[in-house]
């Protein structure tokens, strides 16, 4: 009887973190069913795709990282009932992500002509120019889908996000193999295929996005499409306020693995290939600790419209209960069956062995790794966002980073550790950043209900 309570709490934070979580290994799935169908094409393939899918994600997530504060914002709006700042919010938010995605394109098309001076083989960097070209033209209509998924989550509704993810997911798994393997009279285009299917299935996902929001009962009366205001650059410096932390946090943190692969690169493609798919395998554990911490700052953000600090508190609690329960179990999961989740990804042993190696401390990497997930997104809530950047600045870059390539790719510590010593520092700088943002959630926490 004493656990009742908790119990309930539980379920309504996953009543609204499995829709979302589903949605979010349904994003990652598309980049593990790239991650597959490449490595099944060829081990340079999936080292191509490895290079350039983290270009992308840098500037993905850079981008993703500013329009995510769309979320809290507009949850504490429909907290306060206040339609009015709805409308005016969501308006400039796919104003601002139209500008920051033409932007992101031409960014990472000047990226490509730089991609040699990785050192990688000829083949290698060929494809993935290729795949960082083609998946450039992604991103114009990537920013839309993140303020639309904002909106309907600020509003707790997660079905079209839900269905249309998983709708994404299988047209990836379509297209990928169209493209890949040169199916229906096209060529085979390898990794690079890869690129074309999600640039395709974005485009089709923001238009889908777009005439659900204007159609939905809930969401029509904001008429939001009924006409275009001109830029209110003080609305955008609201969102650029919370937003940019934000994004140099997720920066700090991606940025940390994906520069980490362009520098594991040079030691072969055994190595690289290993990375990508234990990152892999981690992200899709990541979005579970990740739903259940949008799920908690949407109420968080609720409970702060409605001026109820006990409330929050109590979310706050279940929501830590929770992932820490979920983290441990998965870790042990994936501890057990470390040596047969990497041949899913490729057949090639000498990868798959790196891969399994890496994935032996599982169960202390993956509760700390989906902690600091969850904590990150609390803090949203509290439009916190601004210290726990620093935060990870600090764990990734001034500890992890540092640690890493000096195991890694120097002989500092007497030996070079090459992929191992980047995932040392990987580990180091996980642990770091999750035991300031817990603690940082507990201080906001507490001075909150005072």
């Amino acid at each position: 009887m004493r656990n009742k309570p908790w119990i309930k709490d539980f379920k309504k934070i996953l009543s609204l973190a499995i829709p979302l979580i589903i949605a979010n290994i349904a994003m990652v799935g598309m980049e593990v069913v790239d991650t597959i169908m490449a490595g099944q094409a060829s081990a340079e393939d999936l080292a191509g795709l490895a290079i350039g899918g983290n270009i992308w994600l840098v500037i993905e997530m850079a981008m993703y990282g500013v329009l995510s504060a769309i979320t809290p914002r507009i949850a504490r709006f429909h907290g306060d009932s206040n339609t009015f700042e709805i409308t005016r919010e969501a308006q400039q938010a796919l104003l601002l992500a139209s500008f920051l995605g033409i932007i992101s394109m031409f960014v990472m098309l000047a990226a490509v002509p730089l991609i040699p001076y990785l050192g990688t083989s000829e083949q290698v960097t060929q494809i993935a120019q290729g795949y960082t070209e083609v998946i450039a033209y992604s991103l114009p209509i990537s920013g839309i889908c993140w303020v639309i998924f904002g909106i309907l989550e600020g509003h707790s509704l997660t079905r079209f996000i839900v269905l249309s993810s998983l709708v994404a997911v299988s047209l990836n798994f379509v297209l990928d193999y169209i493209f890949v393997f040169g199916k229906m009279g096209l060529p085979a285009l390898g990794g690079i295929g890869c690129a074309w299917t999600t640039t395709t299935i974005y485009w089709l996902w923001g238009i889908a996005g777009i005439i659900y929001t204007a159609k939905h009962k809930k969401l029509k009366d904001y008429k939001i499409y009924s006409h275009w205001p001109r830029i209110n650059f003080a609305r955008w410096r609201a969102i650029l306020a919370l937003g940019l932390p934000i994004s140099l946090a997720i920066l700090a943190e991606e940025g940390f693995f994906s520069f980490s692969a362009l520098l594991i690169a040079p030691l072969g493609t055994e190595p690289l290939g290993a990375h990508q798919i234990t990152i892999q395998i981690v992200s899709l554990v990541l979005m579970f600790g990740l739903g259940i911490g949008q799920a908690t700052s949407i109420y968080v953000a609720k409970s702060i419209g409605k001026s109820n600090p006990g409330l929050m508190k109590k979310y706050v609690k279940s929501g830590f209960r929770l992932i820490a329960l979920f983290g441990t179990l998965v870790g042990v999961f994936v501890f057990i069956f470390r040596n047969e989740l990497p041949q899913l990804f490729s057949q090639d042993a000498g990868i798959t062995e790196i891969s399994s190696a890496l994935m032996l401390f599982a169960p202390f990497y993956l509760l700390l790794d989906v902690l600091q997930a969850w904590s990150a997104q609390t803090l949203r809530g509290f439009e916190d966002t601004k210290i726990p950047m620093f935060m990870q600045i600090t764990s990734y870059w001034v500890i992890g980073f540092p640690l890493g390539y000096s195991l890694g790719a120097t002989q500092l510590w007497g030996n070079n550790y090459g992929i191992y010593g980047f995932w040392i520092g990987m580990f180091s700088g996980i642990f770091i950043g999750s035991c300031l943002l817990c603690l940082r959630l507990y201080s906001k926490t507490q001075s909150t209900i005072k």
